[in-house]
């Protein structure tokens, strides 16, 4: 072969040599970088996966302490403690990965009559990622409510002009109506709840799950926080258990037996400060029960018991009667400086307006012992009637409507029939503010909390998450 060309052919061969070099070297670093980034998306994508699962174990976490809480008897006082877990405290759920929850009581949990609260901090864990959680709550009490129902809020209730500070629920039907064309003067409602099988009934477009369903003239007041939905407007909330309530009050007559007092054959009671005067007959002798060492009074008797202030009840007092009471004048309370334990009324039969004799002439019992239902009345107190109701003994009385006001709150059975509009008494509720932090006497927890704040990933400024920080 010629030598030229045989040089020429070798050359050949190593330019394309060369060519595969280069090319395979290329290839190797695209095989390279694609290899360094999938890994690196392997490692992002799990350990986003793990921070996602992370906090949802934390979140399962706090909710496993609530449910816990609600099962418990009373609120938890002292130093934080951890749920039962490993021998590091981690609690083992289902999707395998793990919990550290801490509950961390208020400090002033322990205070008489005080609703109390705990700070629920949970870490959850993933792997080896961890993300935490801290959760606020409080027991809930019949007596935080300004309205409390088992059967409904008939019409006429949340009306034009009403306006309720506190939380409304009710795990029958609510009805809501106003009469003006625009929100001038709409019902105006800080809270309000009801069930699945409850619902809310506008007056002049039926149910509906919004606070101003298309096409209705009302607008439930205040209409931007109750459009944010819950805790202002709760369409699905659960229902609260009256007959539990019911079977807690009339267990509280072991009690009074043992630590408070029980009345017998009293007819009509007088608050006086720090004492009761009770009465079984016009005539007949005065007994009188000092409350200064008791705070709970139980009467088992069934017949129709009535009561009414003659000056302010001065030491934190819950009343339990068996039979219905008869709110015969006004009730007051001087909030107790120490404890702000407002009164407590209970009826397991309800509550009745009795009328007052001035209507129809008839004879009364001499003063101050008489009914003095025959004007507006005001009811400093928290009533709660958990298998009855609260009406009006003749709802047509009198010549012309007056307002029973009750400055505190009413957890009944049902609503009544308290007047017609034009005669009787129209209901007006003043919520009180300290029964959002303190309780009557004796008044039992619901099996529920209420959740009042969610922080995630909370900032313990130095600390440690079993650290008493609440």
């Amino acid at each position: 072969m010629d030598p030229a060309v045989a040089r020429r052919r070798s050359g050949g061969r190593g330019a394309v040599l060369a060519v595969l070099v280069v090319l395979s070297g290329v290839m190797a670093i695209l095989v390279a970088a694609v290899f360094v980034l999938f890994q690196a998306n392997v490692s992002s994508y799990r350990y986003r996966h793990g921070r996602v699962r992370a906090q949802l174990a934390a979140e399962a976490g706090a909710t496993l302490a609530l449910y816990t809480l609600a099962l418990e008897p009373a609120v938890p006082e002292g130093d934080p403690y951890s749920m039962p877990g490993d021998s590091a405290q981690w609690i083992s759920l289902p999707s395998g990965d793990h919990a550290w929850v801490v509950i961390d009581p208020w400090d002033m949990n322990d205070e008489p009559y005080r609703i109390g609260s705990v700070e629920i901090r949970s870490r959850g864990m993933s792997g080896d990622v961890t993300k935490d959680v801290a959760v606020r709550a409080a027991p809930d009490y019949p007596s935080r409510y300004a309205l409390l129902t088992d059967m409904g809020i008939p019409p006429g209730i949340i009306r034009d002009g009403a306006r309720i500070e506190g939380p409304v629920h009710s795990n029958g039907v609510v009805n809501i109506g106003s009469m003006t064309p625009d929100s001038t003067g709409d019902p105006w409602v800080g809270f309000i709840s009801t069930t699945a099988s409850g619902g809310f009934n506008f007056c002049d477009v039926g149910p509906s799950d919004e606070p101003h369903p298309d096409g209705s003239r009302v607008w439930l007041r205040p209409y931007r926080s109750h459009r944010q939905g819950r805790p202002y407007w709760d369409r699905y909330a659960n229902e609260i258990d009256f007959e539990r309530l019911g079977q807690i009050f009339s267990s509280l007559r072991t009690a009074a037996s043992c630590s408070g007092a029980v009345v017998w054959n009293a007819r009509r009671i007088l608050l006086q400060g720090d004492r009761l005067l009770c009465l079984s007959e016009p005539l007949g002798a005065i007994d009188t029960v000092s409350l200064r060492e008791i705070d709970l009074v139980y009467l088992p008797g069934f017949s129709n018991v009535l009561i009414k202030s003659v000056s302010p009840v001065e030491s934190p007092l819950t009343i339990v009667s068996n039979g219905p009471i008869g709110l015969m004048g006004g009730i007051y309370c001087s909030m107790h400086e120490a404890t702000g334990a407002p009164l407590g009324l209970v009826s397991l039969s309800g509550f009745v307006i009795p009328r007052d004799p001035d209507f129809t002439g008839s004879s009364d019992w001499p003063r101050p012992w008489n009914i003095e239902t025959d004007r507006h009345m005001s009811i400093n107190a928290s009533l709660c009637a958990p298998s009855g109701s609260i009406q009006a003994e003749d709802p047509t009385a009198g010549g012309s409507s007056y307002c029973l006001n009750i400055l505190g709150g009413l957890s009944v059975q049902r609503l009544g029939t308290l007047g017609t509009g034009t005669r009787g008494y129209t209901l007006c509720i003043n919520y009180d503010g300290a029964l959002s932090s303190t309780h009557p006497p004796h008044f039992p927890a619901l099996a529920r909390w209420k959740m009042y704040s969610w922080v995630p990933d909370p900032d313990y400024g130095g600390s440690d998450i079993d650290d008493n920080l609440f």
